[in-house]
Order: C-alpha cells, then structure tokens, then sequence
C-alpha cells in the first residue's frame, strides 16, 4: 500500500480533527439554555409535583436566562466562527451611551434618568436588552439554534456514539447478531465523513441569524453614505483653501512683482540702461519661478502622466522619483474611470511618501492587480512595523478619500515588519 507523506496524511485527517473539535463546542454553546431550562422542568416537577407550578417555575427561570445569556453566547459564536473561518460576523448592537450627571443632578444611560449611578447603569444593561433589535435577534438564535445549529453539529456525534453504542452492545432486538457489527461500522463511517461538514453548517446558520439584519445593513450603508459624502464635501472645500492659498502666496505675489519690475523698467528705460538689464532678469527669473509654481500646482490637482498614460505608467514614474528601490507590477489592462484613477494615485503616493518617512526600510513593493469586483494596490515595505490607521501617519485621512468610492484601506503591519496596506476600490471598468 502507498504510504501519504506526512503533510498530506495531515490535510487529509486536519478536517476530520477539527470536526471532532468544534461540534461540541458548538453543541454545549447552542444546547446550554435549553438543556438548562430542561433540568430546571424536571428538577421543579420532581420538588412540586404539579405540572402548573412546573410551568412557572420553570418559567420564572427561562424569562431571565433570555435576557442575560444569549449576549455573550452569541458573543462566543461569532467569535468562534470569525476565527475558525477567517470570515468575522458582525454585531450589530446599539453603542452604549456613557452614563452621565446632567445639571439636574440626575444621571442619563441614553434611556431614561435616574438619581443614582448604579440605577443608572443597571437600567442601561436592561434596556439594551429590551429595546435593542439585535438583543431579539439574540433570544432568536438561542430559541431557533438547539433544532438547526445544534442539530446540524450534533448529527455526525451521535452517529459516531450510535455506531460505537452497537458495537459494544450484544445482539438483541431490533438488530441481530449478524447486522449489529454493520450497522454500527456504517454508523461511525457515516458519522466520521460528516464531522467536517456538520460545524460548518451550524456556521452557516449563526451568519444568517447573528448578523447584521437586511435593515441594520441598509441604515448602516446609508449612515456610511452620508458621512462618505459629508468627508468629500469637506475635502473639496480643504483642496479649494489650498489651492487658493498656493496661488495667493505664490504665482500670484510673483506676477504682481513682474507688473512692478515692468513698471520700474518702463521708467528708466531712457536713464540707467545697467538698472533697466537688472530688472528684466529679474522679471525673467521671477516669470519662471512663477511657471514652476503653477505647474507644481497644476501636478498636485492631476498628474499630467495620469492623465496622458493611465495610472500604472503614473505610479511607475511615482516610483522613479522614490528614494528608495521601488518596483512596480500590474496586471491591470485597461484604464479606470478618471475620479478613480486620481483617488488611487494619490492614496498610493501618501502610501509611498509614508514608508519613505516612517519605515526606514529599503525597498518598496508595489502591486496593482485586478479583483472581482474592482481593482487592488498594495504597497509593501521592508521597515520596521508598527504602522495602524489612525496613527498621526496621514492614514486616517486616506480612508477618508477611498470612502467616496466605496474603497477600503487595510494595513497589515506587524512589530519588526514588513507593512502592507492594501487599497481595494470596487470598479466594474476594471
């Protein structure tokens, strides 16, 4: 028989391990209220002995249970399943209000006032679990999930137990002799080939009850839409500053200069010749650096390279003026819409301007490849690590511009290196 090496002997078994592994996890997580509440039934029924004071009891125990557990339980479910699949599932509760002291002297939790801090607080726990809709998709989760989620992970383990329960148990009624030893190695087969599919279904279902419903999305991605459209409004108005003030203190102060050396010139022309040549230089010296100006500041609106040759050969001459070793890839064929081949020109010289500044690395990387629903630019440098949005390096204001074109900023950038921020903007032209 042909023996498997030993990495693939362990991507063949890792699935069936890892099977074994998280179903009861997820069993006991979607099986613990209700197998609470069913101990609690028999426990009161054995102490009382009437089936009325069962059904109070009982559900006098159920009513708090749904209001402090399914938070964290849901909490670990999500959790458990972000990592184990590398897809995270988002919550979608309500933020917390600080509980404050007004002038009254009364505390405000977002709800109501009260006068004093722990009722304050105490309140605030119970009213986002009454009157926050993820709370009722919680309580959902925990009533639905014993017969989907639970189901689905406890099927393949009860196979297992019922093949190994026939193996050990003698032959008698419903199943004889003979057929005991099949059916209870078709029982554990049947079970063992299910472990890595059953965990995976109860993940299925925790996405679809435990994230974000069709309305919390639809008012998250219009709340996004405005603050999108509110950061461009307000980018726009900060560029016109700037431009305006390049011009007033630059090209502008040097052309009210050359009218004055004219008019001076224009004086003397009959007088001092030797003064009238020292003017004229100056006045070519000053026409030229108020060219350069202007042209600096037609570069920082819209590259004339981005215009003319598209955005690989404008972040290929991006590269050519970086003082570190910078190479480019691309896999990107056409060209992109022009608001968003200046967005990613810009986002990608910040980028590189940073690693420049920040890394004290040696190289950068660039690549630009086409996705399926847009296109991606990661910048890659050797430095030191450590780089996070929202750390005075000018990343903040990045997601800013992406987010008018629905892009995102993503920064990998661990202690000691490398950094990679990748940007990704949807565009169906790409």
């Amino acid at each position: 028989m042909r023996r498997l090496p030993g990495g693939r002997l362990l991507a063949v078994v890792r699935p069936f391990a890892q099977g074994a592994v998280r179903s009861p996890v997820l069993l006991v997580l979607t099986a613990l209220v209700p197998g609470a509440w069913a101990a609690s039934a028999f426990f009161f029924l054995a102490l009382t002995g009437s089936a009325v004071g069962t059904f109070w009891c009982v559900f006098g125990v159920a009513v708090p249970s749904l209001v402090v557990f399914p938070r964290p339980l849901c909490r670990a479910v999500r959790s458990l399943a972000g990592r184990w699949t590398g897809r995270e599932i988002p919550d979608s509760y309500r933020p917390l209000v600080p509980v404050t002291r007004m002038a009254t002297r009364y505390w405000w939790n977002g709800y109501d006032y009260q006068r004093f801090r722990w009722i304050s607080l105490l309140h605030r726990w119970i009213l986002t679990r009454v009157y926050d809709p993820a709370a009722w998709r919680d309580m959902l989760w925990i009533l639905v999930a014993p017969v989907t989620a639970g189901a689905a992970a406890a099927a393949p383990l009860a196979l297992v137990a019922a093949g190994a329960a026939a193996a050990a148990r003698p032959g008698t009624a419903p199943l004889p002799e003979e057929a005991r030893v099949p059916a209870a190695v078709l029982s554990t087969a049947l079970g063992v080939l299910l472990l890595p599919l059953g965990w995976r279904a109860t993940v299925l279902v925790a996405r679809r009850l435990l994230g974000p419903s069709l309305l919390v999305r639809s008012t998250t991605r219009i709340a996004v839409l405005v603050q999108g459209r509110a950061d461009l409004t307000h980018a726009q108005e900060a560029e016109l500053r700037r431009i305006e003030r390049d011009l007033h203190d630059g090209a502008q102060a040097r052309l009210v200069s050359i009218g004055l050396s004219l008019s001076a010139a224009e004086r003397l022309l009959g007088e001092d010749q030797a003064e009238v040549r020292a003017l004229l230089r100056q006045t070519r010296e000053n026409s030229l650096a108020a060219l350069r100006e202007l042209r600096e500041l037609t570069q920082g609106i819209v590259p004339p390279v981005l215009v003319e040759r598209g955005l690989v050969d404008a972040i290929r001459a991006l590269a050519l003026d970086a003082p570190l070793r910078t190479s480019v890839r691309s896999t990107l064929e056409r060209r992109l819409e022009t608001p968003i081949e200046s967005s990613l020109y810009f986002t990608t010289a910040e980028l590189v301007a940073n690693a420049v500044k920040h890394s004290h690395g040696s190289a950068i990387d660039i690549t630009i490849d086409r996705t399926r629903g847009g296109v991606a630019i990661a910048v890659t440098d050797d430095g030191r690590g450590g780089a996070r949005i929202g750390a005075g390096s000018g990343l903040a204001g990045l997601t800013t511009r992406l987010r008018a074109f629905d892009g995102v900023l993503r920064i990998d950038s661990p202690p000691g290196g490398p950094t990679r921020a990748t940007v990704e903007v949807p565009c169906a032209s790409s």
